[in-house]
């Protein structure tokens, strides 16, 4: 049964990478159905822009999840939902996660409200949910930040909304880096009330490693991003945020925020990890719990 399947997703995916190649058609269907956990109900908002605004609209990235500690005010972390049970975050902010004490927040957008709202339309109430497991790369290297990925598992599953909705995973790898590719964000809170959107641009490894260099040498599996105006991002509290594409409809996370360089100057890119090197750790993780 599993070698037929991975016959027939590997021949799928070669007679659409022909597709895209010929009629420049994005392989949607496989990006939904190669995965029988992943990429269920992901990845719609109501908008559809291809240039957003700096802050974050209502439920316009309802995957994003705010770690905190069971006495704090300010979130430590970010993560995002990808199944109803399951969010995606760092290994250090995994980590840093106290089972059945740490919460993770879901349906949050204006931080200083109680309730959203945009004039009429409300939102449902935030949920709140405690960490049953995590479970780390095996592979992560807390000197170098390789395969810096974790996967949190809810105490109990959340339920979907316009609020609250996983984003989709490349379960094909598409590069963000190429000509005529979606603008790229990484959408974050920082220290305003509302999530900001951060318009960033890919910087190539090579580029990237003498641009940061000196502070750490980079590895497979991480990329490099920074703003596409060169300004200087306040990224505290920001790792696990996603890097976000939206492509026909629906958004997609491409890599997550690992580090920033302290100090840099304004245009140093950040560190994030490639998510789509981990698609297929991140399915099984899923499935195997």
């Amino acid at each position: 049964m599993a070698s037929s399947f991975n016959f027939g997703a590997i021949l799928l995916m070669t007679l659409l990478a022909a597709c895209f190649s010929e009629c420049f058609h994005f392989p949607d269907k496989a990006q939904l159905e190669l995965s029988d956990v992943l990429n269920k109900n992901c990845g719609v908002t109501a908008y559809e822009d291809r240039d957003r605004p700096p802050y974050g609209r209502f439920q316009e990235t309802p995957w994003l999840a705010l770690f905190y500690y069971p006495d704090d005010t300010v979130h430590f972390c970010h993560g995002t939902l990808i199944t109803p049970n399951h969010v995606l975050t760092t290994a250090v902010c995994a980590n840093n996660v106290a089972v059945n004490d740490t919460i993770i927040v879901l349906g949050e957008y204006d931080l200083s409200t109680d309730q959203d709202c945009e004039g009429i339309k409300c939102a449902d109430s935030v949920q709140k949910r405690l960490v049953k497991s995590t479970t780390v790369h095996p592979d992560y290297n807390k000197d170098t930040f390789e395969n810096d990925i974790a996967v949190v598992i809810l105490n109990m599953d959340v339920a979907l909304s316009e609020s609250i909705t996983p984003i989709c995973l490349p379960l094909i790898k598409f590069e963000i880096g190429t000509i005529n590719q979606p603008n790229v964000y990484n959408t974050l809170w920082t220290t305003e009330a509302r999530p900001q959107q951060h318009w960033m641009r890919y910087v190539e490894l090579d580029e990237c490693n003498k641009l940061v260099g000196d502070r750490i040498q980079l590895h497979e599996g991480q990329i490099c991003a920074r703003s596409f105006n060169n300004k200087t991002i306040e990224m505290i509290g920001g790792a696990g945020s996603a890097l976000e594409v939206e492509y026909h409809s629906r958004t997609y996370q491409v890599a997550m925020l690992s580090i920033g360089i302290l100090d840099a100057e304004p245009g140093t890119p950040y560190v994030y990890v490639d998510v789509t090197k981990y698609v297929k750790w991140i399915h099984n993780m899923v499935k195997n719990n």
